[in-house]
């Protein structure tokens, strides 16, 4: 059928029935690419929290700890009864006093002696006396030296086994905040590597889901195309059809317009041809009448005239 209804019918349909989106397309396979990615991003993700999780558990214990860890100067005081300072300060303290009495003392001894006596001491009596008490009494400050060196040396090894073990203590705490540090930055290796896997994941899912977009717009693309140029050729096809139609009925048109001008000519010549048929007639007849005439008067026989 080439008629110029049947192509313009064929050009509606077209424009009534334009190819289908790109989202419209289906691709099982695709589809099942995207659903694994997703499914493996769920995994992931779980992945990724319960290592959040960890990071902020070592978080947790490490702030916990580093809050409750001691100043130096804390731990040295809490550690001075421990090592008994106090108590060896106050003893070297306590000796240092009695030494300094009996030094005191020992200064003293030679104008002691007369006024602690109720007579005159003779110069050999004085130097006896002097003798006897500076021996006595400079043994008994040579003993309380000897024990004022020991009493110090005990109390200045009792500050440095204080000051060791505050150090040893900040030291330890420090070590063991070390090694909660070391937790802690595992976790958040740990955590910072489950990131890394899920971003992949979710750039492995992105990247199918654009291929699947652009196998989609490919397939648009070719319907389109092929609407197109169907849709192109009934417009085509209809035009043509339409201007041959036009031509025709134009052709008819002065066809028509020629016979009837060719049919009034023609009748016009018919009137014509009978106008002077009748003339011609008209003439006979009178011609033949008035021979009629003649001849029924003269009694002649009948003529023919044509």
């Amino acid at each position: 059928m080439n008629s110029s209804a049947y192509w313009n019918s064929q050009y509606q349909y077209y424009m009534s029935n334009e190819p289908p989106k790109a989202e419209s397309y289906y691709n099982q396979s695709f589809v099942d690419k995207i659903n694994e990615a997703q499914r493996n991003i769920d995994g992931l993700v779980a992945e990724k929290d319960k290592s959040w999780a960890a990071k902020g558990q070592k978080e947790d214990e490490y702030n916990a700890f580093y809050g409750n860890m001691s100043e130096y100067k804390d731990v040295y005081d809490k550690a001075e009864n421990e090592f008994g300072v106090k108590v060896h300060q106050d003893e070297y303290e306590k000796s240092k006093k009695a030494l300094a009495l009996a030094e005191s003392t020992l200064s003293a001894l030679p104008s002691s002696i007369n006024s602690s006596s109720n007579r005159v001491l003779t110069q050999q009596q004085r130097e006896n006396r002097y003798n006897a008490l500076s021996a006595k009494y400079g043994s008994y400050r040579d003993n309380l030296m000897a024990k004022t060196s020991a009493y110090e040396e005990t109390w200045k090894q009792a500050r440095q086994n204080q000051a060791n073990y505050a150090t040893a203590e900040i030291a330890s705490q420090y070590t063991k905040l070390g090694d909660y540090n070391t937790s802690y930055t595992t976790a958040i290796d740990e955590f910072m590597k489950a990131q890394e896997k899920l971003t992949k994941g979710q750039a492995a899912k992105l990247e199918w889901e654009g291929m699947y977009r652009d196998w989609q717009h490919n397939q648009a693309e070719h319907a389109w195309n092929v609407w197109f140029n169907n849709m192109s050729n009934a417009l085509t096809r209809w035009t043509e059809a339409l201007n041959t139609e036009i031509a025709m009925r134009e052709a008819e048109r002065v066809k028509a317009r020629s016979d009837r001008e060719a049919l009034r000519a023609y009748e016009e010549q018919q009137r014509k041809e009978k106008l002077a048929q009748g003339l011609v007639d008209s003439y006979y007849n009178k011609k033949k009448a008035k021979s009629d005439a003649i001849q029924k008067y003269l009694n002649l026989p009948s003529l023919n005239w044509w």
